[in-house]
């Protein structure tokens, strides 16, 4: 096997493995201790952070921060790889934003001239359009790593309307919407499944897994099935509103904050919305359904329909004081 190919495999076999001994490489390989040494200087010097640990059951090891071996991109994966990255840049904040923008750099620098060309062109020719906030959502990161190996994190949530508080949640995944991003979650504070706006999120760290007791078990729930989980019918209250065929397209246009109501349309086109909702919610969704105007009536409960019926009634008030 020639030096060249043989490193490519030793960088595959050492990102592959947790630890490792120069022996057992060089067994694996067919070469000497002595090449097996220099091959891994090399590889160190080519940026695959290797750690070696002397003494009885010493080593070498990988840290966390491993490089992945080379791979091969036709030009219409090179396309979808920046594509795919152009199509976020309305948002002021991604996870792995700063990983994301330097493996993008390194990717292009090895691009042939007439590639990059097309790449540069691409951007003017195609555009995806969502709201550009200035709000920053600082711990993306945190919370998808906190969903994806099941482990809670403590935050310090502010709403603008009702405070700060601090607690410690179980992150289930984040998604984005109308330029916002969100993070469904297990709340130990509520001892229930609440929906976190990002960017109103003021701290994050990892909790201390030994001080949540008892932990909630939820390796079932992900973004695709969330949100039935999120009320039971102990604390929850039924809600019902008649929607007319526009209200249906607002209700779908605003899937972040009902996913999971259901439309039951009827044949004219008009439908009712049924979903639960918390009572402390009530405020919260009369603002939603009063924004749907005349395309959404609130049926039940009645507190839910009086708040937007006050909300109606001030509006209509200022309408009726005469321009100065």
């Amino acid at each position: 096997m020639g030096k060249s190919r043989r490193l490519i495999e030793l960088m595959m076999a050492v990102n592959r493995k947790r630890r490792f001994t120069v022996k057992e490489l060089a067994e694996e390989f067919g070469v000497s201790t002595r090449t097996m040494l220099r091959d891994l200087q090399e590889l160190s010097g080519m940026g695959v952070p290797l750690y070696s640990q002397v003494g009885a059951g010493g080593g070498y090891q990988v840290l966390t921060e491993r490089t992945l071996p080379p791979i091969s991109f036709t030009e219409n994966e090179a396309f979808s790889i920046f594509f795919a990255s152009h199509a976020l840049r309305h948002f002021s904040s991604l996870p792995f934003e700063a990983s994301a923008e330097s493996a993008l750099r390194k990717f292009y620098r090895y691009l042939s001239d007439d590639v990059k060309s097309q790449i540069d062109e691409m951007r003017h020719r195609i555009d995806f359009f969502t709201h550009t906030r200035p709000e920053r959502a600082g711990y993306l990161e945190i919370l998808l790593q906190a969903s994806i190996r099941k482990l809670p994190v403590t935050i310090n949530y502010g709403n603008p309307e009702y405070g700060t508080s601090e607690r410690t949640i179980q992150p289930i995944g984040i998604y984005a919407h109308g330029g916002y991003w969100f993070c469904p979650a297990y709340c130990y504070l509520r001892k229930a499944f609440r929906l976190f706006r990002v960017d109103r999120i003021g701290s994050a760290v990892w909790a201390d897994v030994e001080a949540v007791s008892p932990t909630v078990d939820v390796a079932e729930v992900d973004l695709t099935n969330w949100g039935p989980h999120f009320y039971s019918k102990q604390e929850s209250v039924d809600v019902k509103v008649k929607l007319t065929a526009k209200g249906i397209e607002l209700f779908r246009n605003k899937g972040w904050i009902f996913p999971w109501g259901e439309v039951h349309s009827s044949d004219d086109g008009t439908g009712i919305l049924q979903m639960a909702i918390f009572p402390t919610e009530i405020r919260f969704f009369a603002e939603h359904f009063f924004s749907f105007g005349a395309e959404a009536v609130v049926l039940q409960p009645e507190e839910l329909r009086e708040a937007v019926r006050r909300k109606l009634v001030r509006a209509l008030e200022e309408y009726n004081v005469p321009n100065s």
